[in-house]
């Protein structure tokens, strides 16, 4: 049996106030004796009860957990939607590789959901680089409703600069896909050559 933490520990010390009252009330034994087997009583059913951990504990692979891979998909798929929102907002030209980008970090968090591998892949890019690669993106398509004169050419060079984030997510996104490639292609083999020994 497996409880979380703090109804495991309630449930123990239930038992063990029990088993002092009756030892102590009941059985009239010494209130130090009882007291004594009470608190054995506790730790007993500490050992007995396991400790259910929680999902942010819960390992899927090696240093990844549920939450981990929770967390990072609701990132990716937040991120996706602000970067969906800007190339709405942003000039004509500089729409498809916005949407573009968008659409890679969509693809990412389905990957790593379906395979918590890829994660340990994109945690950096996840973690650190995203959440300023979206900042950017907001702020460049806010400056490019402002921008006249002098502060045009400015921002195509900001613009140009942008769009070399793309092949950077595109990057990213392959190398899951190729990840959960190889992973399929290991396990094709494998059953391959199992099936060859029936």
């Amino acid at each position: 049996m497996r409880l979380p933490d703090g109804p495991r520990q309630i449930l123990a010390a239930l038992l063990a106030a029990a088993v002092f009252l009756g030892l102590y009330l009941g059985a009239a034994l010494v209130w130090l004796a009882a007291l004594g087997l009470a608190v054995l009583a506790y730790f007993a059913l500490l050992l007995l009860v396991q400790r259910r951990r929680p999902l942010d504990e819960v390992m899927l692979t090696d240093q990844v957990s549920a939450q981990d891979i929770d967390r990072a998909a609701k990132a990716l798929v937040g991120a996706g939607a602000r970067l969906n929102a800007a190339a709405a907002a942003s000039p004509d030209a500089d729409r498809p590789d916005l949407a573009d980008m968008a659409a890679h970090v969509l693809s990412i968090a389905d990957l790593i959901r379906a395979d918590p591998n890829d994660y340990r892949l994109a945690r950096r890019f996840i973690d650190y680089y995203l959440p300023r690669i979206v900042d950017t993106v907001e702020t460049y398509v806010t400056l490019a409703k402002r921008a006249r004169g002098e502060n045009a050419a400015r921002l195509a060079d900001l613009g140009k600069q942008i769009k070399d984030f793309g092949p950077v997510v595109r990057k990213i996104d392959q190398a899951c896909l190729d990840n959960d490639f190889a992973a399929l292609e290991a396990q094709v083999e494998a059953l391959g050559f199992q099936m060859k020994r029936v």
